[in-house]
């Protein structure tokens, strides 16, 4: 079997387990049960699922009987047949095309799947700079600390789980992080942060001087001190006081930091599911994760607006090396996804103004719709309009991602 971290090994557990338990739940043995009744069971537990996790619960527990057959238990379950495919790649990059031959890569098709549409861009997960606003301000009313971290992960394109791990000062990865004021009198342009992000990836990015000022202006200096004396005095106090949250890792569990940053109104260290459940409580249909794919997709186009070019495909290579760091990413079609998100959110903006129709108005119409209406939709789309705290404003007066 190709080897699995802690986490994914627990998530397998937990798919097959909960299989096994309807089979059971139905009076049937787990090696007389049919293929056809696995198949209701599925359908009926992820009724509302996307493709993609279906056939991932699919493929789990085709393995779990696949392995019963290699030891010896004979079952009924025949599962459908598995082809070997080839899959061609884009080949955009590749200068030496024309003499290689390697262009396809081999999978493995289950044809119990079921079809699934190949991702090219992040359009349904990126939020306009009016929306982030609005979850600003909203954040901010269950507890400031969601607030911050919001904008720390707008800023820095980081990992729910890998913001929740960031020290106060220092930590295994890290020998000093400066506050602030510190930080200012050093003069630096950037502060490189170190973690062990997904699939135990080591990266370091740039936090700049603008998240560096927000993290101690809007959450350290008002609120951090009275925080950590509850964090102290209460909550490791009790019981089940614990620094440990999320999927475990080859090294571990994940875990908050012991030189503790982010902490609640009741001195509880904050955890990626707290996170969640604030986002949530807003009401606004925004998930943390969709800020990792908004950030990028706004830097690109204020990179795309101050140095006057047109977001092409064909540019990957430029702008992958724009990304590719801070997004902790080595793959230069993830850096196509978000150029095709930026032009087919444009082409969102721009197409009711020139569907078929009334030709002579278009035609009347559309110069000053391209020169006056698409730019002003683009920069609403794109710049800050919240009408919210100081911190916002100042932000929106100077963008840190466009540095």
């Amino acid at each position: 079997m190709t080897p699995v971290t802690g986490g994914s090994l627990r998530q397998i557990a937990y798919d097959v387990k909960t299989v096994l338990e309807s089979i059971a739940f139905n009076k049937l043995e787990y090696a007389d049960v049919t293929y056809e009744q696995i198949r209701k069971i599925l359908e009926a537990q992820l009724e509302s699922a996307t493709p993609e996790t279906f056939n991932i619960r699919h493929t789990r527990v085709r393995d779990f009987y696949d392995y019963l057959l290699r030891v010896g238990v004979k079952t009924n379950a025949y599962f459908p047949a598995q082809t070997v495919q080839t899959r061609y790649m884009n080949q955009d990059d590749n200068f030496l095309s024309h003499t290689s031959f390697k262009d396809g890569k081999t999978y493995v098709h289950d044809d119990g799947h079921k079809r699934t549409n190949t991702k090219e861009d992040y359009r349904n997960e990126i939020i306009s700079m009016a929306t982030y606003g609005k979850l600003y301000r909203a954040l901010a009313e269950i507890d400031p600390v969601y607030a911050v971290v919001a904008q720390v992960m707008m800023q820095t394109y980081l990992r729910i789980a890998d913001v929740c791990e960031m020290p106060l000062h220092k930590n295994c990865y890290n020998t000093y992080l400066p506050a602030w004021p510190e930080f200012e009198r050093s003069g630096k342009e950037t502060l490189k942060y170190s973690c062990v992000t997904k699939r135990s990836k080591h990266i370091t990015i740039d936090i700049y001087p603008d998240t560096v000022k927000a993290i101690y202006t809007d959450y350290i200096q008002p609120y951090y001190r009275e925080r950590k004396e509850l964090f102290e005095s209460k909550y490791m106090k009790r019981k089940n006081a614990s620094l440990e949250f999320g999927n475990i890792r080859d090294r571990g569990r994940r875990s908050c930091s012991e030189d503790i940053l982010w902490l609640t109104s009741t001195g509880v260290p904050l955890k990626p599911y707290m996170i969640e459940e604030a986002f949530r409580e807003t009401g606004l249909g925004v998930n943390p994760h969709m800020l990792r794919h908004s950030g990028p997709t706004h830097t690109l186009y204020y990179y795309c607006k101050l140095h006057g070019i047109e977001p092409d495909v064909r540019m990957a290579a430029v702008f992958h090396e724009v990304l590719k760091d801070q997004l902790g990413h080595a793959d230069i079609e993830t850096t196509r996804m978000y150029i095709r998100t930026l032009i087919r959110l444009r082409a969102r903006k721009t197409m009711p103004f020139v569907l078929p129709g009334n030709k002579g108005e278009i035609d009347k119409r559309l110069p000053k719709v391209v020169k006056e209406a698409i730019d002003r939709h683009m920069v609403e789309f794109f710049e800050y309009r919240a009408q919210s705290a100081d911190a916002i404003t100042n932000q929106a007066e100077q963008c840190p991602i466009t540095r």
